[in-house]
């Protein structure tokens, strides 16, 4: 099953007392991150996962090792020693999954996660040295001993893309549609916006909810997420916290150009009567 045309917004159900009969209170056309975006976007951010390999040794059950991890060529990439029990298993079998997850203090549950599916095989010498320059990028402290001779870089070639990104927000992601999405531009910068706007701007943001979506009644607002096409408050009404989402009149990149938009945003909704 393909995420393609997805627009499913980035939301936990939402709360109140009758979630079921409860209307999205803003356009569901609006433009939304597909799966496969934030797939990519997660697994290009994260630096560490879960590696689950065929165990050698143990009735070929399912075996699970942390692991560090960069991504090349839209597949994870690994240096692990000869000596490590993963390694010893890939040797043997080649299938492998990945899990990739998002932290933080909210339901776990509610928080992303993908599991890259496919077959994990030691890298020729002829890649090895673009996987050592972006390997060593993301993990500089691998330099220690890069270069061991016990040390091998492998590559999980993803198959099969699992997408969760909360309570019944999930697909499985077309394989063409990750390798051809990009990571979100806008990731690094994200967080110190949240903090922004929610520190500093949520009347502007209750105005945006009054006068952009349906939820007149916003009473406070504070900012969930942010990406290259838009983003998602929680604005409190008399139904209690509602999801809303805004789109860009253009895509965005940093935080300058996102700040032009949501200021476009804004002095829209207060032209509005």
């Amino acid at each position: 099953m393909s995420d393609k045309d997805n627009k499913l917004p980035r939301h936990g159900v939402p709360k109140g007392a009758r979630r079921v009969q409860q209307e999205l209170l803003y356009d569901p056309d609006v433009a939304t991150p597909s799966h496969a975006e934030y797939s990519m976007t997660m697994a290009c951010n994260k630096a560490t996962a879960t590696l689950c390999t065929i165990s050698k040794n143990e009735g070929n059950y399912p075996y699970g090792s942390f692991v560090t991890y960069a991504m090349y060529k839209g597949n994870p990439i690994f240096l692990i020693s000869k000596l490590a029990e993963h390694t010893k298993n890939l040797q043997a079998d080649s299938k492998s999954s990945l899990l990739i997850a998002e932290g933080g203090d909210d339901n776990p549950l509610a928080l992303g996660r993908v599991t890259l599916v496919g077959d994990c095989n030691k890298l020729s010498k002829a890649e090895r040295p673009s996987a050592r320059s972006i390997f060593l990028e993301k993990h500089p402290s691998a330099r220690f001993y890069v270069d061991f001779e016990d040390f091998e870089f492998y590559q999980l070639k993803v198959d099969s893309i699992r997408y969760i990104g909360g309570f019944g927000r999930m697909s499985w992601v077309d394989a063409n549609d990750w390798f051809k999405s990009e990571p979100d531009p806008l990731e690094p910068y994200a967080a110190d916006i949240i903090e922004h706007m929610n520190e500093d701007h949520r009347d502007a943001m209750v105005i945006l909810c009054q006068k952009l979506s349906k939820a007149s009644d916003t009473t406070d607002a504070t900012m969930i997420s942010i990406d290259r096409y838009g983003f998602e408050m929680s604005a409190m009404t008399n139904d209690g916290d509602r999801p809303i989402r805004l789109a860009f009149d253009n895509q965005v990149s940093d935080s300058d150009e996102a700040r032009v938009e949501i200021i476009s945003l804004v002095k829209r909704a207060r032209s509005t009567n």
